[in-house]
Order: structure tokens, then C-alpha cells, then sequence
């Protein structure tokens, strides 16, 4: 068979895999609308829309007053919600982690439709009851500001409770010389499920170790399952960790950087004559933005690692970004893709 066909088949394969496992860690937001008495508000326009990325998921409630939106990545969003003979409802930056279930209940008044209600996102109830998960989220900022020994997101699994580190490493390492060994609620460390998103990202050869490590300026967050978690996640009996790389939105936006550890910067131990070399060299950068405004976007990160340290006769230079930018290229098509159509809310009671 020509080898060109073949490229074409497998691109063709991983782009639309990595579609259909997006929604394993895709989230959703479900509420009901009621008037100032509590009486449920049926045939209500319900708007999910993020601006800076294109996404305006529309539907209305059921006869029960109940709406649901889901298949949204996680980000900011703006929730708006019009009835007839009631105010515009606007709940502004409501915040949906990875796989998260969020409910957002909208109480209406009445009034005139040119008139507007507006809370903000941290104002909306942010304990999550439409399931039973035990689980803790990573944000962004925790991964890209907490000081990290090995600059590895893994090291961050133990800030959820009910995780023990059992890699007996002091520096988080990165590749073969990865581990991921962590016993999520006493489980056997092998037992834990690591995706990236939606898809399978343990090496199943070791179970000791992950395929790609992502950079840290590449994760947008991560979700640590612990216990009662959905069957979509299945397979494997002990904990689950769902990484969700960033994408590109509507502006262009990245950045350069460096991570220094050099001799220069050390003492000399009392009983030596010279410091010994040690220097590691952690340096990289990310670009995003749109293909196609509203539509397709693209997000690219590319790092590498250079280490000579005690022990090491010469530069032990890693690249990052290999496997990673593959795995980005091919899911910066995803947007397009993943616009199912809105389910009819009468479906959810």
C-alpha cells in the first residue's frame, strides 16, 4: 500500500480519536430557571458563549424549567437567560474545570426584557452536586507558580488528599527517567489511570512512567480522581488524573523562558578545593492563536532540557516537545470537531 495513503489514514485516525476522548474531559453545566415565587420557567433561552474562543452553545428549558449544556472545554464562560415578560439574567466568568458537572440555578425577575441581571461567576454556587466524584483540581496558576523541583506536574498530584508520593524521588525527572509512581487511597501505584486529553497517556510497557510529560506552560489544569468516579473513565481500579493541555483562542498570545541552576550560583563545600559542575538549563516557548476566527486554533509548545550535573561526564540534553507537539498539532483541529449538536433539554429530568 502507498506509505503516502497510509500517513494519511493514520493522521486521519488520531485526529478523529482525539475528538471522541475529548469528551471525557469535556465539562457541563446543567441548572433550572424559576421566578421570584419558585415556580419553574419553561421555554426559556439559555446561552453558554466564551467570546475568545468562539463558543455559543444555545438551548432552552424543558417543561420542568431544567436546562443542560455539555462537550464544553473548560474556561471562563457567560451564562444569559431571556424569558418573556422577565429580566435578562447574566451570570458573567463562571469558571468549568476539567470534567467538571457544574450547576448554575437561575432565579428570573419580573420585568422588562431590555433590563439586565448580572452576578458575577464567583457569586454562583460552586460546590458540584450533579455527581458524586471525589476529586481534587490543579488550576493553572498552582502548576506554572508553586516552586518545583525537576519542574515535572506530576510532583502536584500529592496537593489532593488521599495521594502519597512512593517514587522515593527527591527531583522530579521527565521521559524514561520519569516515574509515576503515587498510591491514590492506598491503591496499587500501577493501578492509576493517566490521560491526557480524554486519551490513554500511561506506558503500558513500565506502568511506571507516562508517554508524553507535557510542559508546565502547555497544562491549562488537571483533575485528580480519587474515588466514585463515572464508568466513561473505566479500566484502570485505583485513581485517574485527566490533564487538559491549553488551546489557542481568538487573540495570538505566548511566551519564552528560562530555568537556570548553574555552579556560579553555589558554595564551595568546606572540605572541597572548587565548586563542582552543576548545571541545568530548562528553557522553552509557547505560541497560540486562531486559524480561523470563531473556528480552528492552534497552540505549540516546544522545550527542552540540558543537565550536567555530579555524576555526569557530559550534557544530558532532553527535548521535550517531540511527542507533545505532535499530540498538539493534531488536537488544534479539535475545535472544529467538537460542536456536537445541543441536546434537546426535555431529555433531562
Amino acid at each position: 500500500m502507498n506509505i503516502r495513503l497510509v500517513s494519511k489514514i493514520v493522521f486521519l485516525m488520531a485526529l478523529f480519536s482525539a475528538t471522541f476522548l475529548h469528551a471525557q474531559d469535556s465539562a457541563s453545566v446543567t441548572g433550572t430557571v424559576r421566578d421570584s415565587s419558585g415556580a419553574t420557567v419553561a421555554n426559556a433561552q439559555v446561552t453558554v458563549s466564551a467570546v475568545e474562543r468562539g463558543i455559543n452553545r444555545e438551548t432552552k428549558t424543558n417543561s420542568d424549567g431544567e436546562y443542560s449544556v455539555a462537550a464544553l472545554p473548560p474556561g471562563s464562560y457567560d451564562i444569559t437567560v431571556i424569558a418573556q415578560g422577565f429580566r435578562k439574567f447574566q451570570a458573567k466568568a463562571v469558571v468549568l474545570n476539567v470534567a467538571q458537572k457544574a450547576r448554575v440555578d437561575v432565579p428570573l425577575q419580573v420585568g422588562a426584557a431590555n433590563t439586565d441581571v448580572t452576578v458575577l461567576g464567583a457569586d454562583v454556587a460552586q460546590v458540584e452536586t450533579q455527581s458524586s466524584d471525589l476529586a481534587g483540581t490543579v488550576t493553572g496558576k498552582e502548576i506554572t507558580q508553586l516552586q518545583l523541583n525537576g519542574r515535572n506536574f506530576t510532583q502536584l498530584v500529592t496537593l489532593v488528599p488521599g495521594v502519597s508520593n512512593q517514587t522515593g524521588q527527591d527531583e522530579g525527572t521527565v521521559g524514561v527517567y520519569g516515574n509515576v509512581s503515587f498510591s491514590i487511597n492506598g491503591g496499587r501505584v500501577e493501578y492509576n489511570n493517566w490521560e491526557l486529553d480524554g486519551g490513554d497517556n500511561m506506558d503500558n510497557g513500565s506502568n511506571s512512567t507516562l508517554n508524553v510529560y507535557p510542559s508546565l506552560e502547555a497544562i491549562a489544569e488537571f483533575k485528580v480522581l480519587t474515588s466514585n468516579y463515572g464508568a466513561q473513565y473505566g479500566r484502570n481500579g485505583s485513581g485517574t488524573i485527566e490533564v487538559e493541555t491549553k488551546s489557542g483562542t481568538n487573540a495570538f498570545h505566548g511566551n519564552a523562558y528560562e530555568f537556570v541552576r548553574n555552579d556560579a550560583f553555589n558554595a564551595r563545600n568546606f572540605f572541597q578545593s572548587s565548586v563542582p559542575p552543576y548545571k541545568k538549563n530548562d528553557y522553552g516557548y509557547t505560541i497560540g492563536g486562531p486559524i480561523w476566527k470563531n473556528h480552528t486554533y492552534f497552540f505549540w509548545s516546544q522545550e527542552w532540557r540540558k543537565d550536567r550535573v555530579p555524576g555526569q561526564d557530559a550534557p544530558r540534553p532532553i527535548h521535550l516537545s517531540s511527542a507533545t507537539t505532535i499530540h498538539r498539532l493534531i488536537l488544534s483541529f479539535r475545535s472544529v470537531l467538537e460542536r456536537p449538536p445541543v441536546e434537546d433539554s426535555s431529555t433531562h429530568m
